[in-house]
């Protein structure tokens, strides 16, 4: 037996959104402390860490709509629903996400901890599903009209009558805590079961008013000051933390060296952005049709994958939809009523019925929205993020996809293909296992899937039984991801690819960073060169034009004036990116030029899937202006 079999599972929830550093601390630790975790999420979910599971939130609870307190605009209510379901249909040991797991916490019926005196709280949480207290505590949470179960007599009655009346506040509107603590300790008492709480210091030793000492105080006074030898996790009070921790983390501090300890970088995941005025509101229209299409055929539709309530959560992103295919129906635009060339493919055919496309295009249109803070008018798009929209669902492209990683040499046309030097492979596979009889070469190596993104991982020959195995372990949690790549971005064209798995030379030195040449093709040509450098140490992005000058303005990143020499083969390099610009409306050709060899790294279709917003707005448009004399854009 397995050190993880004799640990509980770890069951989360994140619904959805990027991951900040805090979090992946907090997912890691488990891992690191010998814990399976499963991060269950509703929406799309960002910068999710090696060794972490990602599934499906509506596996294990479905709700008609999400509730989020109206007062902090956060989905408390609804994390303290979802854990009483998790509870009932596994046997997952719940934490939340603002939890540090410090030492391996051992499986039990009962694990839960006071964090004060009388108080029992529900950031670490498990119970039997034969406890009265989990029968009690989940009818309570379904009533999204509450009554405190400690309320009697008159009041009570007062309270039901105002429920009848619907006059009693909806759950958003009570307080955030209305499913929470307080509500759990008092069914464990009423129901006898509050002597399984485990002692303060176990679960909750760094009470809520000394947060910011996780971070203030150096990590050798920390310890002894808060941890004992009972200590198994530090529940870091998420919200306070975030605000604590806004200006950096301080050298040597506790979270410093938890931090460092499990190799995360704050700014490769940084914290949200939370300034003193609210993000630029979206203007909907204020005339936009009701829905044709009801709520629960766009539902299954999905196939489960996004519930009635994200939905709900969705409507007027889906309104928007609605109207600009009706605007692009009734013009004819973009060939919406043609068929596309033989052994050619359109996101509008992939996706077969309207409510598949109607889905498909309101999530682009939120991720763009959600970045760029407005609606683009689809009939009449600006920008080229704008037109990547459109790109991505009536473009018509080669079946064979330029996105395969592990084919997309073979999408470079002939004689441009010739000037490229093949990466060499040594195993490919649709099975996510290393073969044990795989002999190779002293040296550094690759493992990749042909059609994810962050499924990479550096290995090193001869293996070790150990090297292996971690390996092997990556490629099965690769496997299991239960949505496929470009879902949410709508980017189609990564479910046609068949998943496979391979090994391939390590085209660095020594292990350093190499630095990236992408070429952006727009209608064919190239416009924009992209340079990225020091991806993994403070990373620097400059852009050149085609004929190689220097723009002093920044695309995603931060710019240098410090630049990279022109590459010998720049020439050839332009001549490859263009030949594969020949076969679809846009491409970003990702190129390596190493000595006297140019390698591809991969071809992009949707650069951030269509949503990022440029650093410099004027670059958007003049890329948008670049693109036109093409079928989708044949005018400017």
């Amino acid at each position: 037996m397995t050190v993880e079999d004799e640990l509980p599972t770890i069951g989360m929830l994140w619904l959805e959104g990027p991951l900040s550093f805090l979090e992946q601390m907090c997912l890691l630790s488990f891992v690191a402390n010998g814990h399976k975790v499963m991060l269950f999420h509703y929406g799309e979910v960002e910068n999710v860490p090696e060794g972490i599971e990602l599934v499906s939130a509506n596996e294990i609870h479905q709700p008609e709509q999400f509730i989020v307190n109206s007062t902090f605009n956060t989905p408390v209510p609804q994390s303290d629903i979802f854990r009483l379901q998790l509870m009932k249909k596994t046997d997952f040991l719940w934490c939340d996400t603002d939890v540090l797991c410090i030492a391996p916490i051992p499986k039990a019926d009962y694990t839960f901890g006071y964090f004060n005196k009388k108080t029992i709280c529900n950031a670490i949480l498990r119970l039997p599903p034969d406890s009265p207290t989990l029968k009690a505590y989940t009818e309570y949470s379904l009533d999204p009209y509450p009554i405190r179960p400690w309320v009697e007599g008159d009041e009570r009655h007062e309270l039901e009558r105002q429920k009848r009346a619907g006059e009693l506040p909806h759950a958003s509107q009570q307080a955030h805590s209305v499913y929470g603590p307080a509500v759990l300790t008092w069914f464990l008492r009423h129901h006898g079961e509050l002597e399984h709480a485990h002692p303060i210091d176990v679960f909750y030793p760094l009470p809520f008013r000394q947060t910011g000492e996780a971070n203030d105080i150096p990590a050798r006074e920390f310890r002894p000051k808060y941890l004992t030898d009972n200590t198994l996790a530090v529940h870091l009070w998420g919200r306070r933390m975030r605000w604590w921790v806004a200006k950096g983390i301080k050298r040597h501090s506790f979270l410093d060296r938890r931090l460092r300890n499990l190799g995360i970088r704050p700014a490769d995941a940084p914290l949200p952005v939370k300034g003193k005025q609210k993000p630029q509101e979206i203007n909907f229209p204020t005339d936009l049709p009701n829905l044709r299409i009801s709520k629960e055929d766009i539902s299954k539709s999905t196939n489960g994958v996004i519930s009635v309530a994200q939905v709900s959560n969705s409507e007027q992103y889906l309104k928007v939809a609605q109207l600009e295919l009706d605007k692009i129906k009734e013009s004819g635009l973009y060939g919406v009523h043609g068929e596309p060339r033989p052994d050619h493919q359109r996101g509008w055919d992939h996706y077969e019925s309207d409510v598949s496309r109607l889905h498909a295009l309101s999530m682009s249109l939120s991720r763009f929205a959600n970045n760029q803070r407005y609606l683009p008018d689809l009939s009449n798009p600006r920008t080229v993020t704008e037109k990547l929209l459109i790109m991505k669902l009536f473009a018509e492209m080669p079946v064979v996809s330029a996105a395969d990683k592990l084919t997309a040499e073979d999408y470079v046309p002939e004689p441009a293909r010739q000037l490229l030097t093949p990466v060499q492979r040594y195993w490919s596979s649709p099975s996510p296992e290393l073969p044990t009889e795989l002999e190779l070469e002293p040296g550094s190596y690759w493992l990749k899937c042909n059609n994810g993104q962050g499924q990479n991982h550096r290995m090193t020959w001869p293996l070790t039984t150990e090297d292996r195995d971690r390996a092997n372990e990556k490629l099965i949690n690769w496997s299991k991801k239960p949505i496929p790549h470009g879902y949410w971005a709508a980017e189609w064209w990564y479910s046609t690819i068949d998943t496979r798995y391979f090994l391939e030379e390590d085209l660095a030195a020594d292990g350093e960073d190499i630095i990236d040449w992408k070429f952006w093709v727009v209608a064919g040509r190239v416009q924009l060169v992209q340079v990225d450098r020091d991806r993994s140490r403070g990373h620097v992005q400059m852009i050149h034009d085609r004929d190689f000058n220097f723009i002093p303005k920044e695309l995603y990143f931060k710019t240098s004036d410090d630049t990279e020499p022109k590459p010998d083969r720049y020439d050839d390099m332009v001549q490859i990116a263009e030949a594969v610009g020949q076969r679809v409306e846009f491409a970003r050709v990702d190129l390596y030029a190493i000595g006297d060899n140019v390698y591809l790294g991969e071809i992009t279709l949707c650069p951030f899937g269509g949503k990022r917003k440029m650093r410099t707005a004027d670059l958007d448009t003049q890329l948008g202006d670049a693109w036109s004399g093409t079928r989708l854009f044949p005018h400017q």
